[in-house]
């Protein structure tokens, strides 16, 4: 296999040296001469016919030196579900870009300190595929599955919960195939229904990914209506017919689809409205194109409803592809002066790519997976920018607050490659938990906004937020329930936050009330994904993660990071933990999953899951006084 130190032999001589004519390295990110005089070193790649920044060759190496550790454990222990060990070992130091190591500095001048690493097994899982003995899938130590697995081990090993325990068979209808006929409404493709959807969807989906120009739909929703009404095959469809006919019908599909959540027959008319847009999808994505990438963002959005009817990785793996050969993550000086486009382009462009950027890093990030998207080749700008939200009505605010949302989802990426990325993970300090903390704190600080405000955005937002929180304590809860199964646990690993477990709360908190707000109502029309399924399970488990821990009785909470002072040992100072509001929010979360089981067939296993342990652990808890 090829090595990392060949692969740099065979580097081109960067394009300002070539230009100096000067002796160039193959450093990476960056040649010396490069570095030195603080400018982006790039190379002319002649099968893609354009430059690249080196830092993008770099991230591309640190990507399969991860997935060459994941490759080990596979051969090594291809059916197990426990953790693996890896014997490739990771950089000392996780990597990270120029571009965002500013949002993540220190306010000291110290270098983050780094525990010694207390074991090198992975947490990342392969899990056997019942219909493919002979196949396993495989999701990192970032995704709740993880943390289900751990969860489950340390409550068996506990004797908590029994471990005579069989799975409940899937329903014979869970293996059906779909119909190919479906009913719908009698307002099914009426000219006032299909305006209704599409402002519906530009008031909901659109605003979380701005892949269609609201003003450019309108002549798509004229062409689309004059095509229906002469009855021609979609089938029969090229060119900017087909294009204009395959975006309102997924407009609509995914409109409907959001509302699917208040009744059954919006459902059925989604799936009406993506069936007619199906014959249209390979005139749509043949060339690489703005339209094409539209369309596979519709489709990868659709998929985030649906996600048994399509290949979401797929579709972002080529959606990916194609924005970066039509250079949606990068703007010349030209565009930037505006000199190359126009504003509403430039706009488009912007939203487009950063919508991309988001459901890729977060659907990655929820399975475990890396990224095809590297950070050190991306110079767009962000949508807009979050000033103040003073003098602002709910409608404006909310596209504004997206583009506040993808800054959280960028300082996010840098923590997955921080934390998970490594082929063996690191074990920060609680210092540097805290200034990342810090940094999150700021980040919403930026978007305080009251209730009457809350619409699709900042709800997002919301969200984000509490599920980082989540997110960033996932590797101590996994390390401290593992270290809890043995007799006695390190030191180091005897102390755990309170953060995620507040967030975990707050998070369940934000969707009950999404899920019992009318349609009428800005939160009514939240796009609710399987997305968010994986983020109420993770929510769940963490209060069930801390619930164990308190039944061992060894682990002492920390307080807040916010309030947290440290010691030159690194010592936390310490705090109780209120579980008041713990019985409240299991129930919550009992019935949230509940509802995904009905919304998603095949998710029952999550509510099976935490029914399983919470209704062990939950007693075991007021048994011992605890709540």
């Amino acid at each position: 296999m090829v090595s990392r130190e060949l692969i740099q032999q065979l580097l081109p001589t960067c394009q300002r040296c070539r230009r100096l004519r000067r002796k160039c390295d193959t450093q990476l990110p960056d040649c010396r001469l490069c570095q030195k005089a603080g400018t982006e070193c790039t190379l002319f790649d002649h099968a893609l016919q354009q430059s690249l920044p080196r830092a993008y060759v770099h991230s591309l190496l640190t990507r399969l030196e991860h997935l060459r550790a994941v490759k080990d454990t596979l051969e090594m222990s291809p059916r197990s579900v426990h953790p693996q060990s890896s014997s490739v070992a990771a950089q000392s130091e996780p990597q990270t870009s120029p571009v965002i190591s500013k949002h993540l500095r220190t306010r000291s001048n110290s270098p983050d300190r780094v525990w010694p690493d207390q074991s090198h097994a992975s947490f990342d899982k392969h899990f056997p595929i019942s219909s493919h003995p002979d196949r396993t899938r495989f999701f990192g130590a970032s995704s709740v599955f993880t943390l289900s697995v751990e969860v489950l081990h340390h409550a068996s090993v506990k004797g908590i919960i029994s471990t005579d325990h069989s799975p409940a068979s899937p329903p014979s209808c869970a293996f059906q195939t779909e119909p190919r006929q479906y009913l719908a409404k009698d307002s099914y493709g009426q000219p006032n229904a299909v305006r209704s959807y599409c402002k519906l969807y530009f008031a909901s989906s659109n605003i979380l990914y701005g892949i269609v120009d609201e003003v450019a739909c309108r002549a798509d929703i004229e062409t689309y209506l004059t095509i229906r009404s002469q009855r021609l095959p979609a089938s029969t469809l090229h060119g900017a017919d087909a294009h204009a006919y395959f975006r309102v019908s997924m407009i609509c599909a995914i409109a409907c689809a959001t509302l699917a959540r208040h009744g059954a027959e919006s459902g059925v008319e989604s799936m009406a409205y993506y069936h007619d847009a199906l014959p249209c999808v390979e005139e749509v994505t043949s060339e690489v194109g703005p339209e094409s990438l539209q369309a596979l963002l519709l489709l990868t959005v659709f998929c985030l409803f649906y996600p048994k009817l399509g290949d979401i990785w797929k579709v972002l793996d080529y959606a990916c592809r194609v924005s970066i050969e039509l250079e949606y993550h990068t703007e010349t000086e030209a565009e930037m002066e505006g000199n190359a486009r126009t504003e509403a382009e430039r706009r488009l462009r912007r939203s487009t790519f950063w919508g991309l950027y988001a459901i890729e890093r977060i659907t990655g990030q929820l399975f475990g997976r890396g990224s095809d998207l590297p950070e050190s080749i991306i110079t767009t700008s962000y949508p807009s920018v979050l000033n103040t939200t003073s003098g602002l009505d709910l409608e404006a605010l909310q596209p504004i607050s997206i583009g506040h949302h993808y800054r959280l989802v960028y300082l996010r990426s840098e923590l997955f490659k921080a934390l998970y990325l490594p082929a063996i993970p690191p074990s920060y300090d609680w210092a540097w938990y805290k200034e990342r903390c810090a940094t999150l704190r700021d980040w919403k600080k930026a978007l305080d906004v009251s209730e009457d405000l809350a619409g699709v955005a900042t709800i997002t937002c919301e969200v984000g937020y509490h599920s980082t929180m989540c997110f960033i304590f996932q590797p101590v809860m996994l390390r401290a329930l593992k270290a809890a199964e043995q007799d006695s646990a390190p030191t180091s690993s005897t102390v755990v936050p309170q953060d995620n477990y507040h967030s975990a709360i707050a998070l369940l908190r934000t969707y009950e009330k999404i899920i019992r707000a009318r349609e009428s109502t800005p939160l009514g029309i939240y796009p609710m994904t399987f997305l968010s399924a994986h983020y109420i399970y993770l929510a769940g488990l963490t209060l069930m993660a801390h619930a164990l821990l308190a039944l061992d009785g060894r682990y002492r909470v920390m307080k807040r990071m916010e309030d947290v002072e440290i010691d030159e040992q690194g010592c936390p100072e310490l705090d109780k933990l209120d579980w008041s509001g713990n019985w409240k929010a299991s129930n919550s979360c009992l019935v949230l999953l509940q509802w995904c089981a009905e919304r998603w067939p095949g998710m029952e296993g999550m509510r099976d899951v935490y029914l399983r342990v919470a209704g062990k652990v939950l007693p075991a808890m007021a048994r011992k006084g605890l709540i």
